[in-house]
């Protein structure tokens, strides 16, 4: 399944990744699996600037990757909902769902992504978000919700695989982690299909493990947690098969797709919240 990502790559870096490619093939892999590991960073928008003003903010250490986070947090009491959100996104992006959770009495926890927002560092992996997700479950939960939004979900799911436990949980347009991803990524860098295995294997060392062990599939196999999987059929950054394919390996899952929303604006619309929190409170 092709992730199909519609973020661009700046012209001048696929250009540094074939001239380095011209000298030495193996280097423009290494640099390129580099380029992997960071991500775009945006201006908050004016739309999340109230959730960032009006959230309790504080920065907390996470020693098994020595990084900081940024956590907003909404209320002091009442079941406890973290909101994850994908790449290049931020912890405020999740906005609207914060505030119809906090209005319906729930305790809502959000965190900046580390090389995202105002988290520190300036490069990320996925095995390094499900660690920060287990760091915050141990500091600030437990958690009876979480919420992930596009790797954000991978990443919330990889979590149930370390022992975190939740009564429910939702995903929003969230991708396979497989070797198509990686496939996308090395044509959009400028590399070729042969160098596909080399970058594999930088990451499989990097991290210990092989990419499609990140999968979502495998995590919602093992999974017994109600599931909410949402998606838009217009997503051009995720496509919609993804979420139609992996709803057949939930035991307790359900599939809510929506047309012209997008990868984000999905995030905003009432009745995609409103369907989050039927789901949740019912």
């Amino acid at each position: 399944m092709k992730s199909n990502q519609t973020l661009k790559i700046p012209f001048y870096i696929v250009l540094s990744v074939k001239i380095l490619y011209f000298f030495s093939e193996r280097l423009a892999v290494k640099y390129a699996a580099f380029l992997f590991t960071i991500p775009i960073k945006f201006k908050r928008p004016d739309r999340e600037k109230d959730y960032y003003l009006n959230s309790t903010k504080k920065m907390i250490h996470v020693p098994e990757i020595d990084k900081e986070l940024m956590v907003y947090e909404l209320g002091e009491s009442g079941p406890k909902v973290l909101l994850v959100h994908g790449w290049s996104g931020r912890g405020t992006q999740m906005h609207e769902i914060a505030y119809k959770c906090h209005d319906n009495g729930m305790h809502v926890f959000s965190f900046d992504l580390p090389a995202h927002g105002e988290s520190s560092s300036k490069t990320t992996l996925i095995p390094e978000v499900v660690k920060c997700i287990r760091h915050i479950y141990s500091k600030l939960g437990p958690f009876n919700y979480i919420i992930g939004h596009s790797i954000g979900g991978v990443c919330i799911m990889n979590s149930l695989r370390f022992g975190d436990k939740y009564e429910k949980m939702v995903t929003i347009c969230s991708p396979h982690v497989n070797i198509d991803m990686f496939r996308d990524f090395i044509f959009k860098i400028g590399l070729k299909e042969e160098n596909l295995d080399l970058l594999l294997e930088i990451f499989k060392n990097k991290v210990g493990a092989s990419v499609e062990s990140y999968d979502l599939i495998k995590c919602a196999e093992i999974s017994k947690t109600p599931t909410l999987i949402l998606h838009c059929e217009d997503d051009r950054d995720i496509p919609a098969d993804c979420s139609k394919e992996s709803i057949n390996y939930f035991k307790d899952g359900k599939l809510i797709l929506t047309r012209g929303l997008g990868h984000r604006r999905i995030l905003r619309n009432k009745d995609v919240v409103n369907s989050i929190l039927k789901f949740l409170i019912k």
